[in-house]
């Protein structure tokens, strides 16, 4: 691991790309959501704030800052949980038996009860 980290410091320009790229989704992103276009619970947007994360963190390799590895490490973790969050609560939600729902009001329910 140590000679991949040691072979990726020699080439910082194409680290600083990386980062740069992490960045530009970061303010796609956020620009999105703000905007409206984006749902802040949806999938697209974790994926996008994980990648963006990596991309950040991959850059730290040849200019190490520890406040920017735990903000970027603890987006990578909390979207990955997040994401598998959701696969879960799919997968869970595909297999269960979910009876028709009721359609009528609560109201309607109180007068066929009298």
């Amino acid at each position: 691991m140590r000679d991949f980290i040691s072979f990726i410091q020699g080439y910082p320009q194409i680290l600083q790309v990386i980062g740069v790229f992490g960045f530009s989704l970061y303010i796609t992103v956020f620009t999105l959501l703000q905007t409206g276009r984006i749902c802040g619970n949806s999938i697209g947007y974790t994926c996008f704030v994980v990648t963006a994360a990596s991309c950040v963190l991959i850059s730290l390799v040849t200019a190490f800052n520890l406040a920017a590895f735990l903000i970027q490490s603890s987006y990578v973790c909390i979207g990955l949980f997040g994401l598998a969050r959701r696969f879960v609560i799919r997968r869970m939600h595909q297999t269960r038996y979910h009876p028709a729902p009721i359609r009528q009001s609560f109201a309607a329910a109180m007068r066929q009860s009298r």
